[in-house]
């Protein structure tokens, strides 16, 4: 099939420096605090070693873009000093103003902006940028596979299941997009299963898992299909029926949680 052809280059993600780095902390230090984002780095670092092991002319790896706004010069110096303290792996720096972020994303064809703020989520994802929760990692000592939870709920939408979308009282506005999320994320996907394709089944760098909070299983199973169709078989699927997500996941504990926007509209105050 054509979504399960290989595609070259890079895999773009995008990251905002207040979460990889804690601004909020006060430290003697020179380097910058340890962020939110900062266990994603290492674990998307490990993919790409491991990438690289297995095929040293390897192209298709993750790329992280660091994207700065209105920052002093001060903290722009400090943003790249701690970078470099730390050996993380930034392909690029971006400093711009609020304004140019959109701009940014598109003209660095990034397939997945990251942040921890649900409103920057909404707004790359209403302006058509694939867009996910970058989800707290608490210890940064501990590197486990980069977790990826994608939503059933989204993902098994379809004109079958409109009726149920309805029940969730979202608008028409709302339901499109939902719509609109689910085309965005499609390239992500595909990237993300050529990945995780390049290993076996044990002792994989990356883990993948769908999530279906309120939707039936005929949506969740709807969801591994469109996956299954885009290249990518997920490492684990659960379907809720509307019971609380939490515990999921605290156990699953994913660096990127993609809802598509689909929980802000539901207002799930404990997918926090």
């Amino acid at each position: 099939m054509e979504n399960k052809k290989n595609h070259s280059g890079p895999l773009m993600i995008a990251l905002q420096h207040d979460d990889l780095f804690d601004l909020n902390s006060v430290s003697t230090n020179t380097e910058l605090p340890k962020g939110r984002a900062f266990t994603f780095i290492k674990a998307v670092q490990t993919v790409n070693e491991r990438l690289v092991e297995q095929n040293k002319n390897e192209c298709l790896l993750f790329e992280v873009i660091l994207i700065a706004m209105e920052c002093t010069e001060d903290v722009k110096m400090k943003i790249v000093e701690s970078v470099k303290y730390y050996g993380l792996e930034i392909g690029k720096f971006y400093f711009c103003k609020k304004e140019e972020l959109k701009n940014t994303l598109q003209s660095n064809k990034v397939k997945l902006f990251l942040s921890t703020d649900r409103d920057d989520v909404q707004e790359a994802l209403r302006s058509g940028i694939s867009a996910a929760l970058l989800y707290d990692q608490a210890d940064h000592h501990v590197l486990n596979p980069l977790k990826v939870i994608l939503s059933g709920d989204v993902l098994g939408f379809s004109e079958d299941s409109l009726e149920s979308y309805l029940d969730f009282e979202l608008s028409e506005n709302q339901i499109e997009t939902v719509k609109a999320a689910k085309i965005c994320v499609k390239e992500f996907a595909v990237l993300i299963g050529q990945m995780r394709r390049r290993f076996g089944p044990d002792n994989s760098p990356i883990c993948t898992c769908v999530l279906t909070v309120w939707g039936s299983r005929n949506v969740c199973a709807s969801a591994l299909k469109t996956l299954r169709e885009w290249g990518l078989d997920v490492d684990e699927a659960f379907c809720l029926a509307g019971a609380p997500s939490n515990p999921i996941l605290s156990v699953v504990n994913p660096h990127i949680l993609w809802d598509g926007g689909f929980h802000n509209m539901r207002d799930l105050a404990a997918l926090s």
